[in-house]
């Protein structure tokens, strides 16, 4: 009876100190995935500093990074009103390539001569540099956002078409005859089946569209603009000022890290069941 008792209390136990394990490893590997990017950026940075004060570089070429530091406390007012407008840039011509470029995927894949038709004018048009084209568009738009916003649009456009094309055709086509067989016609099979496999290639494009998007709004404002983080950059360059142009870069670098970290963190909200999701999750087990 006690042995029969002692079995049963053991397998009580078992699960809950799974779960308890498992709860440690994701913690650990949460905390591991803070901890190794700021070592990083701090060992660089260690790095950087060393050798401005060894090879004693002008301040115009390479400025210490506490005087970048020093100089983002000065100005953050200036580079967050900056950043907001071409944040603003980002965002509109990122969704705008979404809004388009995600239907004009399905529509190729539901018909073979549309894509015959697209697929030309679709290369040609990321062979042409965006800052060859940035000046015809501001002749075409004036001055305003809406430049900054064509050309976010041309550049993250392609990403997403192309990668969400790639996962539609990737369905298998046993799974499409077998939807078939039981009466699906081809919208139903684009939106139910071909549609959330292509999620994960999807997501893929997303990632790539949005930092291209933060390049493409700075070459905007390269361009033609009075405003916005690529104007500063411009202006800092003409005045020399080192330290400037760089807390002007570390804004950028700030700006697409946190735009991709939240694209994929909808891919880990939206497709749970992808394996590279889940492999995330094992791995955190497993640590």
């Amino acid at each position: 009876m006690s042995v029969d008792s002692s079995d049963a209390r053991a397998r009580r136990t078992m699960p809950s100190s799974w779960n308890v394990f498992k709860a440690n490893s994701v913690r650990r590997e949460r905390a591991l995935d803070i901890l190794m990017p700021v070592m990083a950026v701090a060992v660089a940075l260690m790095l950087w500093s060393a050798a401005v004060k060894v090879f004693e570089i002008p301040e115009y070429l390479l400025p210490a990074p506490l005087d970048v530091v020093v100089r983002l406390g000065e100005e953050w007012r200036r580079l967050a009103d900056e950043c907001l407008y071409t944040l603003q840039s980002v965002l509109l011509g990122f969704s705008a390539s979404v809004l388009i470029g995600v239907p004009l995927a399905f529509w190729v894949v539901c018909s073979r001569s549309i894509e015959r038709m697209l697929m030309p004018f679709l290369v040609m048009s990321q062979t042409i540099p965006k800052v060859a084209i940035a000046p015809i568009l501001v002749v075409w738009l004036g001055f305003g956002i809406l430049p900054k916003i064509a050309v976010v649009f041309l550049i993250s456009f392609f990403p997403i078409i192309v990668s969400t094309i790639v996962g539609l055709k990737g369905v298998e086509n046993d799974m499409i005859d077998l939807v078939r067989s039981m009466g699906a016609k081809t919208p139903k099979i684009m939106l139910k089946v071909r549609g959330p496999a292509a999620l994960p290639q999807m997501f893929g494009g997303f990632k790539i569209a949005i930092c291209f998007s933060v390049v493409g709004a700075i070459v905007g404002e390269f361009v033609g603009s009075d405003k916005g983080v690529g104007f500063l950059l411009l202006t800092s360059a003409g005045d020399l000022d080192g330290s400037l142009i760089w807390a002007a870069l570390f804004v950028l670098i700030a700006m697409g890290v946190i735009l991709f970290s939240i694209v994929s963190k909808l891919e880990r909200l939206l497709i749970p069941w992808h394996v590279s999701v889940r492999i995330e999750s094992t791995t955190a087990y497993q640590s």
